[in-house]
Order: structure tokens, then C-alpha cells, then sequence
């Protein structure tokens, strides 16, 4: 199963790929390919930085599937019919899905066919955007509700969703509710949650920056994906590096499908969660550097250096928080970072972490001390490491006038 963005540029190339790839995998087997679109095999032709690239290649946006007809490549190419809702039937099991530009018409088709999964046997959706109010990064900003409000009188219904290309050692890619909703990493590259100093929003990162930045796309390397299993009575998820050929890179998550067992509720898991703790002998290093920012003009940066926390058992660090704490009670600044490894597995956890402050944004004039914390992903926080006390003279003026005047020139 692909939840859409079968394709990068949205062009017939594309999904030709696809199938010929999937051909030379599973030619000769009974392996049915359940694939719906996304975004960009709708759009990923007119994408700023996507056309720039395509164009690179020698391709053209007159190959793109909207301007040629997706419906009609679909059915030369993958020899099925195309629809806006569709189910499929495999084995037994039913396999509904929506295009990209239909799932807001989920709750209509399941109020004319609904009535087939009444029987409480479970059945399986697919759409790109994640379900709105299920799993991280589905807070609406495509799917704006229709999925839950079709699904959510169907708790055997299990919904499987792309686009927040999350990585799968987040445990919150799966979420059960009124049905259970799993979000899907991506076979090409991870993506990164809000929020954070070095969770870079370009594609390649930037070249010239403050802080090191995660690279978004690792040159097309770092795929991950599920393997699923489905018993009379559960369904085991295992969450498989398809870079470290196809290692499980995080325990399988075994989800019940009898008995109204729901493990996977955020909220108990949550509660139930450990967090993460420094090595008792951890000390945090502070020192200050001169560098460039993102736009290569010159900052000097409070450098932080530290042990990486350790998780409980079969758990990961989520993120660190960095709080510059006023002594006097003002309020305190915070920066959050993802570790480097945040999307790979856990091997690659670096023993010392590193991140950068600019000293712009330090108080001036008054005490404070610098506290580190790790969190999971359900937000526990550690102890923190907590630095001596230090103390900027003023001189952030000036800087800000010497500054403009090197802009100036």
C-alpha cells in the first residue's frame, strides 16, 4: 500500500516507475497494489522548487497526469478503474480509498456503503492526508475532518495516511479512538514537527546557517515503511529501515481485533510513558563561537554541548528544550532541537549533542544559567542540566547598530 505521492513532479513518468518497479518485485505473485494519489501527483509539477528540478532533468510540465488525464494513465497504466472512493477486496478483506482531491466525499460514500462493514469484520482506508484529530501532524491542515466524521462509527476500521512523512520511531503514528489510524513514514525521506531550530523547511537544507540542520531529504535516501500482518485476532506492525536493508528499527506494535482492547490511546500511553534521563556523571558545556547565520551575515553563538539523554527501553528522544532562566524571575527563552538521529534508528544517537543559542537573544545585564531538558514524544521531560550562573554585560546596541551598518554597506 502507497497513501499517495506516487510520484514527485505528478507527471505519467511517475507512475510508470511505479509500475514497472513494482512489476519486477512482485511479478508472479498475488501481491495486489493498493495505491491512491497524493498532493503532489496532482500538483508536484507547478511546485516552486519541484519544477526547478524536474525541468533539471529534462522533463516537461506537459507530461503532467492533471493536464493529460489522470483517470485515464491510471487505468492504461495500473489496468483498474479509476475513482474518486473506491474499495478493493483482497483475501477477504476490504480495502477502501480516496483520492487526493476526494476525501472530503469519505462521509457520503460511507453513508450509501457503509452498511458492508457493520459485520465488525476489520476493514482498511487510505487516503494521503492525515485523518484530522488521529495521529501527529493531523491537525487539519488538509484533511479537515472528513475522515473521522466518516470513520468514526467503525471502530474495526483501521486508517492507514501519507504526507506528514514522519519517521516511525514516533509513537504517535499510531492512534486509536473511535478506530485506530496509523501514519505511514515515507519510502523516500523523513520530515520534521514544527517548532524546532534545526528541523530545516527547504528540501536540501541551507547551505550557510547558524545551527547544522537535519537534511530534509538526505539525498532520497532514509526510506522506511510497515510491514503488516493480520491475524483472526491482531495486527502486527512491524516498523522496517528499508535503508539498513530492512531491519526493524523499532518494537512491532501488536494491535488487538478483539475484545475492545484500544493499547494505542495517547493519552494512557502518555501517562504511562517514561522519560528520558541524562547519565548521572552528565555535565552541560558552554562555550561561545563566531559564525554565519542563514543569510551568511556574521552572529556569535552560545555553543551547547552535552551527553545525549537515555530512553527507557525500546524508546527514543523525541526533541531537547534549551531555557535561558533569568535569575531575577523574568521570563525565560526557549529553543527546541531534534537530535541528528531523529529520523534514523537508534544507532545513530550521537553521544554528544551540540546546539547553538545566538547570543543576541541572551539577557543583558542580569544574571540567568542555561537548563537542558530531553523529552519523549508525548512531551515528559527530564531532570535538566543546569549550568552555572552567567552574566552578559550590555553591549546588545551596539551590536545591533554595527550590525546595520555592515548591511548598510
Amino acid at each position: 500500500m502507497i497513501p499517495g505521492d506516487l510520484t514527485d513532479w505528478g507527471l505519467r513518468s511517475g507512475i510508470e516507475y511505479i509500475k514497472s518497479t513494482w512489476d519486477k518485485v512482485f511479478s508472479g505473485t498475488d501481491v495486489v497494489p493498493l495505491f491512491c494519489t497524493g498532493n503532489h501527483d496532482f500538483d508536484g509539477w507547478a511546485y516552486g522548487d519541484m519544477t526547478m528540478e524536474m525541468h533539471a532533468n529534462g522533463y516537461s510540465e506537459d507530461e503532467a497526469l492533471v493536464r493529460i488525464g489522470l483517470a485515464k494513465e491510471w487505468e492504461r497504466i495500473f489496468g483498474e478503474k479509476y475513482a474518486p472512493v473506491r474499495v478493493r477486496t483482497v483475501k477477504g478483506y476490504d480495502f477502501v480509498s480516496a483520492e487526493w482531491d476526494s476525501f472530503k466525499k469519505l462521509p457520503e460514500w460511507m453513508a450509501t456503503n457503509g452498511g458492508r462493514f457493520k459485520n465488525g469484520r476489520p476493514f482498511f482506508y487510505f487516503q494521503h492526508p492525515p485523518a484530522r484529530g488521529t495521529t501527529a501532524d493531523s491537525g487539519g491542515w488538509d484533511d479537515k475532518g472528513a475522515a473521522f466524521a466518516a470513520l468514526k462509527e467503525f471502530p474495526n476500521a483501521f486508517a492507514f495516511t501519507g504526507h506528514s512523512h514522519r519517521p516511525f520511531n514516533d509513537e504517535r503514528s499510531i492512534w486509536q479512538g473511535d478506530f485506530t489510524a496509523i501514519a505511514t513514514p515515507s519510502l523516500s525521506y523523513a520530515g520534521f514537527p514544527p517548532g524546532h531550530e534545526n528541523g530545516s523547511g527547504k528540501r536540501d537544507g541551507t547551505s550557510v546557517q547558524s545551527m547544522p540542520m537535519i537534511p530534509y531529504r538526505r539525498d532520497l535516501r532514509g526510506g522506511q515503511g510497515f510491514f503488516v500482518s493480520v491475524y483472526d485476532d491482531r495486527m502486527v506492525v512491524e516498523r522496517i529501515d528499508i535503508e539498513e536493508e530492512c531491519a526493524e528499527g523499532a518494537p512491532a506494535w501488536i494491535v488487538p481485533l478483539s475484545g475492545g482492547e484500544k493499547p494505542y490511546g495517547f493519552a494512557s500511553r502518555a501517562e504511562a510513558s517514561v522519560a528520558p534521563e541524562f547519565p548521572s556523571d552528565a555535565k552541560l558545556r558552554l562555550d561561545t563561537r563566531n559564525t554565519e547565520n542563514r543569510s551568511g551575515k556574521w552572529i556569535i553563538v552560545m555553543n551547547c554541548e552535552f551527553p545525549s539523554a537515555v530512553p527507557p527501553a525500546g524508546g527514543r528522544v523525541f526533541d531537547y528544550e534549551i531555557r535561558i532562566v533569568p535569575k531575577d524571575g523574568s521570563k525565560p527563552t526557549a529553543k527546541k532541537f531534534l537530535s541528528p538521529a531523529y529520523s534514523r534508528m537508534a544507532k545513530y544517537e550521537p553521544k554528544m549533542q551540540r546546539f547553538w543559542f545566538d547570543v543576541a537573544e541572551l539577557p543583558q545585564d542580569v544574571d540567568y544559567v542555561v537548563e537542558v531538558r530531553a523529552f519523549n514524544c508525548f512531551g515528559k521531560a527530564s531532570r535538566p542540566l543546569v549550568s552555572g550562573v552567567w552574566h552578559s554585560v550590555p553591549g546588545l546596541d551596539k551590536v545591533k547598530k554595527d550590525q546595520g551598518e555592515d548591511e548598510a554597506l
